[in-house]
This record gives structure tokens, C-alpha cells and sequence, in this order.
């Protein structure tokens, strides 16, 4: 074999090693590139629904759903709960309703007395409040990279729909919007199917008059409050709506005379019958004493519509069929 027939051997041998390198290192980018496209999809998909809104009396920005909740107020405890995401508390609030899926939670004190260290050690993401904490105790979480997100506390129905959708908003991101709509569509049947009948029985004839007893002789829900206006929607004559948050003036004792008193069930009996002031009234006399659950209202969640519909079939029972 001669020497140019070598040299062209070998010159051909080299172009196939090459060639043979080059679709290698392609591929290989190929692939790589692929890899990658995958896990950027993998990502976007958990993580589409993020970052929203979130509009209060200030805005906020939720760019990751949250895995670790520090909630220091109980309402918002039980409102988590109401939506199912009572799972994301890392951190409740002392107070915290009993009947609340926070059994793996540690308790964090209170908005008043909170127990910073433990929120911080927890690695939350947000801390939950509906009353204002010290401004100093918001600097020292922010430091710490932890937001605190203050909710209003509803002052009627419509503000605890808005509370709900907000809380949707916050727990799922974009598809809070359609789980909120499902959620609320259920909340206000059973609203309707609550109220509507009293309210449209009370129309035919005379209201009931009625006062919600926190305390005798004269701490009762007022015409402002949110019991005062849930008994007003339920066709009832709040006879306490002459006072103001929650103190019923003592000059006006003599209109003291309700037909049905709702009290605190926690409140022994005996406080209303023996009372100077109701115990000739007609409720006393004609045994019309409901004991209602206070806190079941107070935290205006789904175990509130339970106590309503208690106080609504027991002044009108006939529009009930009962």
C-alpha cells in the first residue's frame, strides 16, 4: 500500500471519529435541553397558580402558596378550617376553637402576647391576625422575612363572604377564586335556608321582641353589632338596639320586656330568672330562655349557622313547620 493511499485511510478514519463525537455531544444537549424543559414545566404547574393579590386595607403579595401558617386570632382559625386549610397552621393561637384541625400546631400565645420566638424557630411564612400587633413585634418578624397579613373582622354577612374569599385567595392562589365560588354558593343556601323562613314569617303578622344576654342586667347585643343586625335579618324587634356596644342605658330598664332572651350559655340560668329586671318578663314567664353558643358566633364561622338556626326556629317555630 503506498503512502497516499495511508494518508487517505487515515484522513478518513479521523472524519469518523469526529462525526461519530459530534452526533454524541448532540444528543446530549438534546437531551440535557429536554431535561430542562420538563423541569421548568414541572415547576410552572406547581407553582402557576402563583403569586396574587392579596387586597386588605393594604395590598399584598403572595408569591408561593403557603406551606406554614403562624394564626393568632381564632376567628381566622376557625375560617381556615371552614375552607379546609386548617393543614397549613404551623402555629395557633392560644384561644384557638377546640373542634379546629390543628392538632399538629404549637401554640404561639396570643396578638396581644405573641410568642415570636415560636413563630420565627417554625420557619412560617405568614402570620394571620384580625387585631392590630405592635408595630415593633411586625418589624422584628420582618426582619426575619415572615409578612403578618391583618383582616378586618366582618361587621355583617357580606364582610365574612369577603373574609372567606380572600382567605381562598391566600391558600390556593388563582384557583381560590372557583373553590371560593363552590364554597360560598353552599354557605348562602344554607344561609337562605336559615333565615329566609322567619324573616318572611315575621312579615305576616307582629315581630318578636328579643334580647341577646352576654351578661345581666345590661351587657346585650346592641342595634350596631353583628348579632344585633343577625337578629334584625331573622325578622326579630332587638329590644337591645336602643344601646350601644353592648351597653343597654339602665334609664331605659322599663322596655326591658322581651317575649324570647337569648343568653350565653355559659351564664347560669338562675341569673335571668331571679333578675330585678327580667324576672317578670314575659320570656321568664312563658319559659322562652335559649341558651346560645357565644363563641360560636363571636367566631363567625360554619358552627355559627348551627346557633342562628336555633334562634330562628325557636322564636318562630311555625314557619319551620314545628
Amino acid at each position: 500500500m503506498n503512502l497516499a493511499t495511508k494518508s487517505m485511510i487515515s484522513l478518513l478514519l479521523c472524519l469518523c471519529v469526529t462525526s461519530a463525537l459530534f452526533v454524541g455531544c448532540s444528543s446530549k444537549e438534546k437531551t440535557t435541553a429536554t431535561d430542562q424543559q420538563l423541569q421548568n414545566y414541572s415547576e410552572l404547574t406547581e407553582t402557576e397558580s402563583f403569586p396574587v393579590k392579596l387586597k386588605l386595607d393594604k395590598e399584598y403579595i403572595i408569591q408561593s402558596k403557603p406551606r406554614r401558617l403562624a394564626v393568632l386570632s381564632a376567628d381566622l382559625v376557625q375560617a381556615l378550617e371552614d375552607i379546609g386549610a386548617a393543614n397549613l397552621i404551623s402555629s395557633v393561637s392560644n384561644d384557638a376553637p377546640a373542634t379546629a384541625s390543628t392538632s399538629g400546631a404549637k401554640q404561639c400565645g396570643s396578638v396581644l402576647d405573641p410568642n415570636l420566638e415560636q413563630i420565627i424557630t417554625n420557619k412560617t411564612d405568614w402570620v394571620l391576625v384580625s387585631s392590630q400587633m405592635r408595630r415593633s413585634q411586625i418589624e422584628q418578624l420582618k426582619q426575619e422575612g415572615i409578612g403578618v397579613i391583618t383582616f378586618s373582622r366582618p361587621a355583617d354577612i357580606n364582610e365574612i363572604k369577603l373574609r372567606y374569599r380572600q382567605l381562598f385567595s391566600l391558600c390556593y392562589g388563582l384557583e381560590g377564586a372557583t373553590k371560593s365560588e363552590e364554597f360560598l354558593n353552599a354557605y348562602q343556601s344554607k344561609l337562605d335556608e336559615i333565615i329566609q323562613p322567619a324573616a318572611d314569617y315575621a312579615k305576616l303578622g307582629q315581630r318578636k321582641s328579643v334580647i341577646y344576654l352576654a351578661k345581666p342586667d345590661y351587657t346585650l347585643a346592641t342595634g350596631e353589632t353583628f348579632e344585633g343586625k343577625l337578629m334584625y335579618q331573622m325578622g326579630m324587634h332587638n329590644i337591645g338596639e336602643l344601646g350601644s356596644r353592648w351597653n343597654y342605658p339602665e334609664l331605659e330598664r322599663k322596655a326591658l320586656t322581651p317575649e324570647v332572651i337569648f343568653y350565653d350559655k355559659l351564664l347560669p340560668i338562675e341569673a335571668i330568672t331571679e333578675s330585678e329586671i327580667y324576672k317578670d318578663s314575659p320570656a321568664v314567664q312563658s319559659e322562652q330562655l335559649i341558651p346560645i353558643d357565644f363563641s360560636a358566633v363571636r367566631l363567625q364561622g360554619m358552627p355559627m349557622l348551627e346557633e342562628l338556626s336555633k334562634m330562628a326556629t325557636a322564636v318562630y317555630p311555625q314557619a319551620y313547620g314545628l
